[in-house]
């Protein structure tokens, strides 16, 4: 799920467009934007708590560090074995095209890496060259 803080509709279509049979069996579900299931005002710790009860397994894709109200968010993320991959502050300065290739080359490892870790909150550097980084 990418949230509220990320490009909707077009960008997150054409990242789902872009995973059809391009991965393994069950590797990668829905890929939506939060306002395709909750209202983009809706507070963290309503969506979070929502999407654990869900018992399914969810990634979050955010430029949000979930560092508001005394860590409630990342309460939930622990909670609900939800993870997270954050995008680094240096992303939100790109322009729509590069942060689009930056984050369409980002993806696989993205999703490789949210299906080998049970519950993963990393951040992810721009540059292509980098390593995830544990938050």
């Amino acid at each position: 799920m990418f949230d509220a803080n990320m490009p909707p509709g077009n960008w997150v279509a054409g990242i789902a467009s872009l995973s059809v049979a391009r991965f393994e069996d069950n590797q990668i579900g829905e890929v939506v934007h939060l306002t395709s299931k909750f209202k983009r005002n809706t507070p963290d710790v309503e969506w979070l708590e929502a999407l654990g009860q869900e018992r399914g397994k969810w990634t979050i894709i955010s430029q949000d560090a979930f560092r508001k109200r005394n860590g409630a968010e990342r309460e939930l993320l622990r909670r609900y074995n939800l993870s997270v991959f954050v995008l680094q502050k240096s992303w939100a300065s790109r322009q729509y095209w590069d942060k689009t290739a930056q984050f369409v080359h980002w993806w696989p490892r993205i999703v490789i890496q949210a299906c080998t870790t049970e519950r993963a909150a990393l951040e992810v550097p721009w540059n292509t060259s980098g390593k995830f980084q544990q938050i």
